[in-house]
């Protein structure tokens, strides 16, 4: 790599930093799909770099994409998108640099990625969404004889109680969740909340059984001495003070170990494993199916942390293959149905739940009749 290259590069990784105030983690994996094309050439100055370059670098990422098909792709569609889109970005920014506005004006253009691993990159992934019984059922699994049994056994309640992203849940404090109201205090002064967004959510009605599990861990955890302050997962559950013993506790590092609870009290109870985040899921199709109004379908939406209704939809909410079947075949059996028999399907679905004995009696007594 060319002195001014890597010069270049240096003063790049401050510009995201400083000017677009990106953090660590997404300036980190830019500056490593950068290093890849300044690597690809060699000790070539950037203020002559040609189209013939770049179209070089990208047929390198993925030579399957040429018409070169013994090649062996050995990055996947997203990657390789989004370091075109990284190096884009690049030399976009490049050529606005003092030396560097001789450029070809057009350079930047050539980093677009081929339409088809663009298509590719964008197919949503195939995910295991639990569900809401399988939760259950690991719950229940789970044993409760030690401290750090109903710690785990807490984390997953917790999750499927209120829809938390791993991130928020391994720091949340003890201050930051309400028993008796029912809610959780993300606030991002505290949290490792996404987008360093506060949010205060309240309880999924998941069951009073589960909400019981939580509740119980605050007051444990309150019972043991631990103050506001302190994490409501600690660390190290055998760290857990006493109400003497003046041990500090600590905060989970990353959510590698919630998964690793999750992870193994799916294997005992025999279900499936899930991912942390795709309770979320869980959530979004069971309680949007059950909103009523716009209303209820917002308040799901943001007691996720979302701002708007289409990000549950279309990450959240979207159906599995078995629901998507499910639903069609129902619609091949509305469709066979008078219309008068459809007019009563609606009307019933209108009523309120808590009415719907009163049509149930009048039913059974037109039947009797």
């Amino acid at each position: 790599m060319h002195a001014s290259t890597a010069w270049m590069l240096y003063l790049y990784q401050t510009h995201m930093k400083e000017a677009r105030g990106l953090d660590a983690k997404t300036i980190s994996a830019r500056m490593r799909h950068l290093g890849q094309f300044a690597t690809s050439l060699g000790d070539k100055e950037l203020t002559k770099l040609t189209r013939d370059d770049i179209i070089n670098f990208k047929k390198r990422l993925n030579a399957t994409d040429h018409g070169e098909t013994n090649g062996d792709r050995t990055l996947a569609a997203p990657t390789i998108v989004q370091t075109c889109h990284d190096l884009k970005a690049f030399l976009e920014w490049l050529a606005k640099q003092s030396g560097y506005r001789s450029l070809q004006r057009d350079l930047s253009d050539y980093c677009t990625p081929p339409r088809r691993l663009t298509a590719i990159a964008h197919t949503p992934k195939t995910k295991h969404v639990p569900s809401a019984a399988d939760i259950v059922s690991t719950l229940a699994a789970m044993p409760q004889t030690t401290l750090q049994d109903r710690r785990d056994r807490a984390v997953i309640a917790f999750l499927f109680l209120t829809g938390v992203r791993d991130g928020v849940l391994v720091s949340l404090r003890l201050k930051h969740v309400d028993i008796e109201g029912r809610r959780v205090d993300q606030d991002a002064n505290e949290v490792n909340t996404k987008f360093s967004k506060t949010a205060r959510t309240t309880w999924f009605p998941v069951g009073e059984d589960i909400a019981a599990i939580v509740t119980e861990w605050v007051e444990e955890r309150r019972a043991s001495g631990a103050e506001g302050d302190d994490p409501l997962f600690p660390r190290t559950p055998s760290a857990v003070r006493g109400p003497c013993s003046g041990r500090k506790e600590e905060f989970w590092k990353t959510a590698a170990p919630v998964r690793e609870i999750i992870r193994k009290a799916t294997r005992v109870a025999g279900v499936p494993y899930f991912c942390p985040h795709s309770v979320r899921s869980t959530l979004a199709r069971q309680f949007f199916s059950k909103a009523r109004s716009p209303e209820e379908r917002k308040a799901v939406s943001q007691n996720l942390g979302h701002e708007n209704e289409t990000t549950t939809m279309e990450h959240y909410a979207t159906l599995s293959d078995d629901y998507q079947r499910e639903l069609m075949l129902g619609l091949w059996e509305r469709a066979e149905m008078p219309e008068e028999d459809l007019e009563l399907v609606d009307l019933i679905n209108q009523v309120p739940s808590e009415s719907r004995h009163v049509l149930k009696a009048t039913a059974q007594a037109l039947i009797k009749s």
